[in-house]
């Protein structure tokens, strides 16, 4: 931490600046592969004041990217570019037994991971996860902390993806209080 944000969290107490910031992650698409996409990715911390408290990079391994396809249940492609919300697990849950009460759905909802991406045109349950290849995504995104190409297969990989999971979702835990966004970008 900087000196003003310690006299700050001093003056404040450390429990309410944590509850009081946001973070914004900002995605940039890097490489497309036939059954992947990799992006790179900043998460930035913000205090109540949009001071840049924390922040964490790594890499973000996605279906493959098909435009045309991605606002389409099930299609199991990359997310379509925009600004969405990240939600915890009980959050998700919520938004979608809204979804299925206005359609008269009344089957139990199941939700496997912590965090997911709310909003997305088309689309529900596409979370952030562990995973390392392609097929893991199942539509989802799977961070890691490097990336590799397998040029026999046109296809990209993520190493490291449980530990930058869990440095991700510690991060989201300690600063996401106030909202998490993400920035799909192209």
């Amino acid at each position: 931490m900087n000196k003003e944000l310690d006299k700050r969290v001093e003056e404040m107490g450390e429990k309410e600046l944590k509850s009081t910031t946001n973070i914004v992650i900002n995605t940039n698409r890097l490489y497309y592969g036939e059954k992947s996409t990799i992006s790179a990715f900043l998460a930035t911390a913000y205090d109540k004041y949009g001071s840049n408290v924390d922040s964490i990079n790594g890499y973000f391994l996605e279906p493959e990217t098909d435009y045309s396809r991605a606002k389409e249940e099930g299609s199991d492609k990359a997310i379509m570019y925009g600004t969405y919300d990240v939600v915890p697990k009980k959050a998700m849950k919520r938004l979608l037994e809204k979804e299925r009460e206005k359609k008269g759905i009344k089957e139990k909802i199941f939700l496997k991971y912590q965090w997911y991406i709310a909003n997305v045109p088309g689309r529900s349950g596409i979370a952030i996860h562990s995973g390392n290849y392609g097929d893991d995504t199942l539509g989802c995104l799977l961070p890691g902390c490097r990336y590799s190409y397998n040029k026999a297969g046109n296809d990209y990989a993520v190493s490291g993806s449980r530990i930058k999971t869990e440095e991700l979702f510690s991060f989201f835990e300690r600063y996401g209080k106030g909202g998490i966004k993400i920035n799909i970008g192209l």
